[in-house]
């Protein structure tokens, strides 16, 4: 899937961030909804210390900046031969705007960059529009699983991957 040309002028640019107060507050405004979920994710739970904790082991964080202001953000980890990224999160007035494929696309180059051949993520198998936008963008899902998230509860998850 391509982002169209407007989609791609509104972000001013997408670089390492290291800001944890504001990686938070991205992250907790993304996945605001799932409060009242019956399995909350586990992503309401981290704070900014947690952050700086993920930075120290390093994992990188990619934002997305629009007019100056972070409205998305990604986490990702090198593994064996891949990327893998999780907490695509992206502020609820900018979602359906591009930003989040961007950042896929972002993550993408950087794994060619670094001569990685594979990119992949965890997504919930409930979450469609999430497995939707994945698989336009050329994912493809490689594993259906029961995981225990970090807040105990069980749920069905797919691990969804792109590259060679």
């Amino acid at each position: 899937m391509q982002i169209n040309q407007k989609e791609l002028n509104l972000i001013d640019r997408i670089q390492n961030v290291t800001n944890s107060k504001q990686i938070i507050d991205v992250i907790h405004a993304a996945f605001k909804r799932y409060e009242t979920d019956p399995m909350p994710s586990s992503a309401l739970s981290e704070t900014s210390m947690t952050v700086e904790e993920n930075l120290k082991d390093g994992i990188r964080i990619f934002g997305a900046y629009v007019k100056e202001q972070l409205v998305g953000v990604v986490k990702v980890m090198n593994q064996k031969d891949s990327l893998y990224f999780s907490r695509l999160s992206v502020l609820p007035t900018y979602q359906g705007k591009g930003i989040a494929s961007a950042l896929v696309t972002y993550i993408e180059k950087v794994a060619y960059e670094e001569n990685i051949n594979h990119v992949k993520c965890k997504v919930r198998k409930s979450e469609k529009d999430n497995i939707r936008l994945y698989s336009k963008l050329g994912y493809h899902i490689t594993k259906e699983e029961l995981t225990t998230s970090p807040t105990g509860f069980k749920m069905a998850t797919v691990t969804m991957q792109k590259g060679k």
